[in-house]
């Protein structure tokens, strides 16, 4: 397959969705349709599915009538859809006093409307409060038929500042070396002593008190705020929406790893079906039995509590944002004029949960290294500096490598200023067995889709560091043969290719996510490499398998849109 996929036309992909709109309206209820539909973008693959997941209808003049009232004002002269995505539709309206607010709109993808929006919201209201810079929230509202609006929505300030996205290639070395400090700083802050347990945050008032546990900041019970049900996304995703599951709030990170076992295993007896047929990107025949997974399962159950660390700094409970990228962050408007950058605005604090402190650390989007095969060798905690021979590379050689090796500096140097700025934190990122922990509570909660093989395989290896995991006598609960640690990570290095021969499709055909998204104007070029790519297949690499079969399950089938 990926000698098929070298043949082909590469499009780029990008490390984050970006959808803008500039639909714009008064009064019209043809361009308020434009506002409930997804219009930034199209699906090669299932896209009546896609559209009907962020399809969302309010009241337009409901929402204008909130924010004219939340802002002193008689009305609103524009209003603007400026970006949509899997979760939310984010609108400019523009006040006749001069005044500019942001008002966001759940869609039905996003989740429990009101506990998705309650929770955003206390979260918001707490991450402020500990010192993060964010727009204030002037009206929500997370029941949609007890509002004019009859959705549920969220009315903040405009972000003050510029987006990062559009300015970090502008900046010096020296500024962005000052943002990684500033951003630590604001790390930092989160580190308040957090205690009660672990879930979801809301107001005292948006949750039962028989779903919901007292938190505590620095050993003072909170009486705004309390830990409740998890709106994080594995807990709620397709039929999971409807099911009654343990979603916490938990007293104790074991409690927390086993809801996630139970509540995959409640999904596979219910839903798991074996498929029919099998694509080529599809996890091996063998690995797809339902009882496979249960089995695992239990396996994940059995070690759980032990990997759960037993320095109570570590599993401290921590509220983080996981998914901080360029494009949630502004910074002051000056830093392009040479002033000192500072930090105006963080956005972006849906599905959020507080959670043990090991499972939170990570290094964010934002400084993380990917890493390419022409990254220069060196020792991993140096920094690297630009090969001797670069000038005899081409263009886009030549950039690669300076994007590698400034991507990689930028790791280290997060790394090194957590150390010393943020050292409790850094405890848990650099965590010698944070691996081992980790990736199962990751991976166990979708064996179905795609992770039964990874996490196989951290189990396994799991077993053969016992000894690392578990100080004490007491043995490990699961067992491997010799013959299993012979062939499973040989199977987990084939599946790996299947995953990186996907990868390679995608970036073949040009979609920039799993689902099959493209801008509008790319849909067509997409559509058509598809097929090519398919044909391809078919006719230079299928061996003993029916084109028809290989046309039913290609990864990418794409539909009239309706």
């Amino acid at each position: 397959m990926l000698r098929i996929l070298a043949r082909s036309h590469t499009v780029q992909n990008l490390s984050r969705r970006k959808s803008f709109c500039t639909f714009s309206t008064s009064t019209a209820s043809n361009d308020d349709e434009q506002f409930y539909r997804y219009t930034s973008g199209r699906w090669i693959h299932d896209e009546p599915k896609q559209l009907a997941l962020r399809y969302c209808r309010f009241n337009v003049d409901g929402l204008k009538h909130a924010a004219a009232s939340a802002c002193n004002a008689k009305g609103v002269t524009r209003m603007v859809k400026l970006a949509e995505g899997s979760y939310n539709k984010v609108f400019l309206l523009c006040l006749d006093n001069s005044k500019e607010v942001i008002a966001r709109i759940k869609t039905p993808h996003a989740g429990p409307p009101h506990l998705v929006t309650a929770s955003e919201v206390a979260t918001m209201h707490f991450a402020r409060k500990l010192g993060i810079p964010m727009p204030d929230i002037l009206d929500w509202s997370s029941k949609a038929e007890q509002n004019p609006v009859e959705a549920e929505y969220i009315i903040m300030e405009k972000a003050t500042g510029v987006e990062l996205s559009t300015v970090w290639f502008q900046l010096s070395e020296a500024q962005r070396n000052r943002f990684v400090a500033k951003w630590i700083t604001l790390e930092k802050a989160l580190m308040a002593r957090l205690s009660g347990g672990y879930g979801s945050l809301y107001y005292r008032s948006d949750v039962n008190s028989n779903q919901s546990r007292d938190l505590y900041v620095n050993d003072v019970r909170e009486h705004e705020f309390v830990l409740g049900p998890s709106v994080e996304r594995q807990f709620w995703t397709g039929e999971r929406l409807d099911m009654e599951l343990d979603r916490g709030p938990w007293d104790t990170p074991q409690a927390y790893s086993l809801a996630i076992a139970n509540n995959a295993k409640q999904w596979l007896n219910n839903f798991a079906v074996r498929p029919a047929e099998f694509g080529i990107f599809d996890p091996p025949e063998h690995a797809q039995h339902p009882h496979l997974h249960l089995a695992l399962l239990d396996q994940f159950a059995a070690v759980a509590p032990f990997l759960v660390p037993e320095d109570q700094g570590l599993t401290r409970p921590t509220l983080w944002p996981r998914d901080v990228h360029a494009s949630n962050v502004f910074v002051s408007e000056g830093c392009l004029s040479g002033e000192a950058i500072s930090i105006t605005s963080v956005i972006d604090w849906q599905h959020l949960s507080v959670l043990p402190l090991y499972l939170q650390a990570t290094v964010p989007v934002l400084f993380r290294y990917h890493g390419t095969r022409q990254l220069p060798a060196g020792d991993s905690e140096q920094l690297l500096s630009l090969p001797e021979d670069l000038d005899a590379l081409d263009e886009e050689d030549r950039i690669q490598v300076r994007d590698d090796i400034e991507q990689f500096n930028r790791c280290l140097m997060y790394r090194r200023l957590c150390a010393s700025l943020n050292p409790e934190y850094y405890r848990a990122l650099a965590l010698p067995t944070r691996t081992l922990r980790c990736f199962p509570v990751k991976f166990a909660s979708n064996t179905w889709d795609d992770k039964f093989i990874p996490l196989r395989d951290i189990l396994g290896r799991i077993y053969h560091n016992w000894d690392a995991i578990c100080a004490t006598d007491v043995p490990c609960p699961i067992h491997f043969t010799e013959e299993q640690s012979r062939t499973y990570p040989l199977e987990g290095i084939e599946w790996q290719s299947v995953v990186d021969a996907r990868a390679e499709l995608d970036r073949a055909v040009g979609v920039y996510s799993q689902d099959g998204w493209v801008p509008n104007e790319e849909y067509e070029g997409a559509v058509a490499r598809n097929a090519q790519l398919m044909e391809m297949y078919i006719e230079d690499v299928m061996e003993g398998e029916s084109a028809d079969v290989v046309r039913r399950t290609w990864p990418y089938r794409p539909s009239s849109r309706s």
